[in-house]
């Protein structure tokens, strides 16, 4: 699966074309991607992902932990330093 394709089928899942449980499919080939850009789309919209029913999921990669993300409960050191600021500003900063 392409970056684009990805992006497609997050996209279907924050309009409710596709199942909010079709995102833990995908995390598995994001990682293997492990694209900066897809990172910072996925980051930006981890909100209206979380909106649709994707929460927070096992498994050790910080792209299925979109729960604690979005409650600003997740560490930041944890997350890349490509998307860090972008979950900063969208999810922590509004915490305080």
């Amino acid at each position: 699966m392409e970056k684009n394709q990805i992006k497609d089928a997050i996209t279907d899942i924050i309009s409710g074309r596709d199942e909010a449980s079709y995102y833990f499919e995908l995390i598995h080939k994001m990682d293997e991607l492990n694209d900066i850009e897809l990172d910072q789309y996925l980051v930006e919209n981890f909100g209206k992902l979380s909106e649709e029913g994707c929460a927070s999921g096992l498994g050790d990669s910080w792209r299925s932990k979109i729960g604690w993300v979005v409650e600003g409960e997740y560490p930041l050191e944890n997350l890349p330093d490509h998307v860090r600021d972008i979950a900063q500003r969208l999810y922590y900063d509004r915490k305080s």
